[in-house]
């Protein structure tokens, strides 16, 4: 453990500016996170394609990796597929996914199932 130091003028000056730039970069990372999820509602639509049975339904079910991939695919960000929320699909059509970009952001769009 290092020693305790007299509250001086510069010290004191040293931690000011340590948690000025502390809020700069929260700021900084939930801009990015803002950004990331306006770019996701312009797009708005990210295609997955699966294997369909004759009845319309999937073989499987849509995971968050697959929904990442096909985001990744078409925008070039990575995204947490832990943090993607994708519902119970189990046909083709276009469902709501939303994604935790930050503790402040959500980013929402959808995702077009589409016959392989």
């Amino acid at each position: 453990m290092g020693k305790a130091k007299k509250a001086t003028a510069e010290i004191l000056a040293e931690v000011e500016a340590q948690a000025a730039s502390e809020v700069a970069a929260k700021a900084a990372e939930s801009a990015g996170a803002k950004a990331i999820a306006t770019a996701l509602k312009t797009i708005g639509k990210f295609v997955v394609k699966k294997t369909v049975g004759e009845d319309g339904k999937i073989f499987g079910s849509v995971t968050a990796a697959e929904v990442a991939d096909a985001v990744e695919q078409q925008t070039g960000k990575a995204l947490d597929k832990k943090a993607i929320d994708v519902p119970e699909i189990s046909e083709v059509g276009v469902y709501d996914v939303t994604v935790k970009l930050h503790p402040e952001v959500v980013g929402e769009f959808k995702v077009d199932v589409q016959k392989a």
